[in-house]
């Protein structure tokens, strides 16, 4: 039985991302999981320096590092909470300590910010703004060879990073509540930025199978203790295209009683009618009411 309670070191965590298959030069999305590694000696910083380590002088390692929207119309409390390339992210340790390297370049995106050391870095950043697609810096990696690095179970972190990619280029809409941020542009002006993207996410763990069937995935094994994949973003990205051009709905979870997923996509399968019929006996009074919203705000789904 592994000794779960034993600290990782830096060298044996750039052990195993070479033996996982990371080399030189690479260009990596990370999705991790940092509980999941371990008790890492040096925590986030440490998987940092170890991924620069073997990624090396020409390589780069990416991650998401959101900020929190707020429903619209902004109250007077978030009116004030202006986003900059400084703010916090929702997105764990590893994008706080991204964002508060030395030698970490942050998108000026409003909301879906990126963060990115190495090589590529600045370059992949600067393209990244308020006028570009949330997810764009995900594309680009598609396009130049990107790989993603998953970095704990599927179950634990969700997706490879391409999926949202595919939804943007398959134009498909999601109807739900309207979010915004005031933003601080490159010159410190205070502007505002609507949210004008769609995707959710629970239901990206069915392309898995679908992912392996075509090669998707380079390589599988253990980062610390957490089970961790390399994929090849233009092949997921390829995967994801072809399934959600067949089946918009593929990406959907499997909860019957989902609202998000049955009543707020422009292609979902539920009336509300039908939708309530179905799970009146199961529905709590907020997803009741979620329900109605929805169906009352877009009536396209009746």
């Amino acid at each position: 039985m592994k000794n779960t309670s034993r600290t990782i070191s830096q060298s044996q965590l750039e052990y195993d991302i070479r033996k996982l298959g990371v080399s030189e030069g690479d260009t990596l999305n990370i999705k991790a999981s940092l509980g999941a590694i371990g008790r890492v000696d040096g925590g986030a910083e440490t998987l940092i320096n170890a991924l620069l380590s073997v990624v090396g002088d020409r390589g780069t390692i990416v991650t998401d590092s959101f900020v929190t929207c707020y429903k619209l119309p902004l109250s007077k409390k978030d009116e004030v909470k202006i986003s900059d390339a400084k703010t916090s992210s929702y997105a764990g340790a590893l994008a706080n300590a991204m964002i508060n390297h030395p030698k970490a370049f942050r998108s000026s995106h409003p909301i879906q910010k990126f963060a990115a050391i190495g090589f590529r870095a600045k370059e992949l950043m600067r393209a990244h703004t308020a006028d570009s697609y949330a997810y764009d810096v995900l594309r680009q990696l598609v396009d130049t060879g990107g790989k993603n690095l998953k970095i704990g179970s599927d179950e634990k972190v969700y997706g490879v990073g391409t999926t949202h990619v595919a939804i943007g280029k398959l134009g498909h809409k999601q109807k739900r509540d309207n979010l915004g941020i005031n933003y601080k542009d490159e010159n410190g002006d205070v502007k505002f930025f609507k949210v004008n993207w769609s995707g959710a996410g629970h239901g990206f763990n069915k392309f898995m199978s679908k992912y392996q069937a075509a090669g998707a995935i380079v390589s599988q094994g253990f980062i610390g203790f957490a089970p961790s994949k390399i994929t090849d973003m233009k092949k997921t990205y390829e995967v994801e295209l072809k399934e959600l051009s067949a089946n918009p709905g593929f990406q959907l979870c499997s909860n019957p009683r989902c609202v998000e997923c049955r009543l707020s996509w422009s292609f979902s399968d539920k009336s509300l009618l039908g939708f309530l019929i179905e799970n009146i006996g199961d529905l709590s009074i907020k997803m009741f009411a979620k329900a109605l919203l929805i169906r009352f705000r877009y009536k396209f789904l009746l």
